[in-house]
């Protein structure tokens, strides 16, 4: 599986694609949401997506809660739910998918997935490991404005640990929105801008535990939820109050939480 992946993903970082293209522009000609630095900082990472004791083991860790809010949030749109399909019936697109590590749970829960994410190498591991457990998942190299410029729409749009990456977050945010249905449902996830997530989400996790990659984030980049709440009001969303995501060090999970002073998620609903 590892050589089948790393093949992939080298051919990823080579074959030139408009969306890993630092110069890569929107389709209004503006220079887009994708910021090319985390890009190439994530390509460099592809080949470990599936390793939950390499540089992406935190969001292995991380995955068990996000899906509970994600299948508390989508289950009432489902039309064809049955036993365990919680979400049947749904289309969903997971933008900023990474490997997939929320595309598969969702397609295993009945969901139609798309996972779209502007890094071509982990586009590539996402699709040979879906291969490989036999799913299938729609997944596509580009960034949010591409898509909502080629006019498809979704019942669900999940956007996690992403938006503190993107280069413009009100863009972003307009393009969720245009990519959501009527009544559609957007779940966001992301961290806080607080002393606490300076403390904890960079300088414990990048230079103390060293769990993720130094640089692996910008503390000035971390959304506030009422400054999320705000741009997403402005496009038309109704937005729930933030939930928090809190870690446990003793037995090493997260789990929901009124605290959302690092950590946390949002469900909005697009009112029309």
């Amino acid at each position: 599986m590892l050589r089948s992946l790393l093949r992939r993903a080298a051919r990823a970082r080579s074959d030139g694609s408009a969306a890993s293209d630092p110069n890569h522009a929107g389709p209004d000609g503006t220079a887009g949401t994708v910021d090319a630095a985390d890009i190439d900082r994530f390509a460099r990472l592809a080949d470990r997506w599936w390793d939950p004791d390499g540089p992406h083991g935190p969001l292995h860790r991380f995955v068990p809660v996000r899906m509970q809010v994600i299948r508390d949030a989508l289950a009432p749109l489902a039309t064809d739910a049955t036993g365990r399909r919680a979400l049947g019936g749904l289309r969903v697109l997971d933008i900023g998918c990474g490997g997939g590590l929320l595309s598969e749970p969702m397609t295993r829960l009945g969901a139609s997935v798309t996972g779209v994410d502007a890094d071509g190498a982990g586009i590539a591991a996402a699709t040979a490991h879906a291969d490989e457990m036999g799913l299938k998942i729609d997944y596509r190299t580009g960034a949010a404005e591409d898509l909502a410029a080629d006019g498809d729409r979704f019942d669900a749009v999940v956007a996690s640990e992403v938006i503190e990456h993107v280069a413009d977050k009100a863009a972003f945010v307009e393009a969720l929105a245009t990519l959501l249905k009527p009544g559609g449902v957007l779940v966001l996830t992301t961290i806080n801008r607080t002393a606490r997530s300076r403390a904890q989400a960079i300088v414990a996790a990048e230079y103390i535990l060293r769990w993720v990659p130094r640089g692996t984030h910008d503390w000035n980049q971390f959304p506030k939820p009422a400054e999320l709440t705000e741009m997403l009001e402005a496009v038309g969303f109704e937005v729930d109050p933030p939930i928090g995501m809190v870690f446990d060090p003793v037995d090493g999970t997260f789990s929901l939480s009124a605290d959302a002073r690092v950590n946390y998620a949002l469900v909005a609903r697009k009112t029309s």
